[in-house]
């Protein structure tokens, strides 16, 4: 359900590779003919779609499916993910792209099957962080820069509270059931990355084994 999460500045941009879960995407396109209407939303409505959209963050503890990436560059790329919370994703880039990102709860690994190189950076520094969380607490773990609600889609965009996590991260999700679509990061640079979720199962048995990577120079 959940960036893949662009490649983290190389590894910032690890941050904003595939999740997460989130291009400056376009909200979904309206049908022919019809405008889109974004809902100006009183603080009490915007309280009960954060929790609302926590709670059903909180339920998911795996999930798995298809991710289509747009990168700051404009280039598009495809692939799979694996979630399994607390902590736990893993990012399959399709060919050409050689890139694979895990995290195991610990760090982001970002490695490049063609240059045979492996990065890693904290997990708490990267988006991944407030997405992989046990616990969802947008209010304790976040400041909520805004929360937006247009013909039938919700956007939470959201900073980390620590100042740890470059940049900015939006939500976005499907208002009926607060599901998670997609999302879009914007580092200090204002570059944008943007995933969007398909296909998406949950509740599967995942092999633990997908959220290990290895350095090329290990046996």
């Amino acid at each position: 359900m959940l960036n893949f999460l662009a490649t983290l500045g190389a590894v910032t941009a690890i941050a904003t590779s595939p999740i997460a879960l989130a291009l400056q995407s376009p909200a979904p396109a309206a049908p022919a003919g019809q405008t889109t209407q974004q809902n100006a939303l009183t603080d009490a409505q915007k309280q009960t779609l954060l929790k609302r959209a926590s709670d059903a963050l909180a339920k998911v503890k795996t999930a798995s499916g298809t991710f289509q990436q747009l990168s700051p560059d404009m280039s598009v790329t495809t692939g799979r993910f694996a979630l399994s919370r607390p902590g736990k994703m893993r990012f399959d880039y399709d060919a050409p792209t050689p890139l694979l990102m895990v995290s195991d709860g610990t760090t982001v690994a970002l490695q490049d099957s063609e240059l045979e190189t492996t990065d890693r950076v904290p997990l708490g520094t990267t988006p991944l962080a407030l997405l992989l969380d046990d616990k969802i607490d947008f209010a304790s773990e976040a400041d909520i820069l805004d929360v937006t609600q247009a013909n039938g889609h919700v956007e939470i965009t959201l900073r980390d509270k620590s100042g740890e996590m470059d940049g900015t991260l939006t939500l976005q999700m499907r208002e009926s059931d607060m599901e998670l679509t997609g999302w879009r990061t914007v580092d200090s640079g204002n570059n944008i990355t943007s995933v969007q979720l398909s296909n998406v199962e949950y509740g599967k048995r995942l092999n633990p084994r997908l959220f290990v990577v290895k350095d090329f120079d290990e046996n």
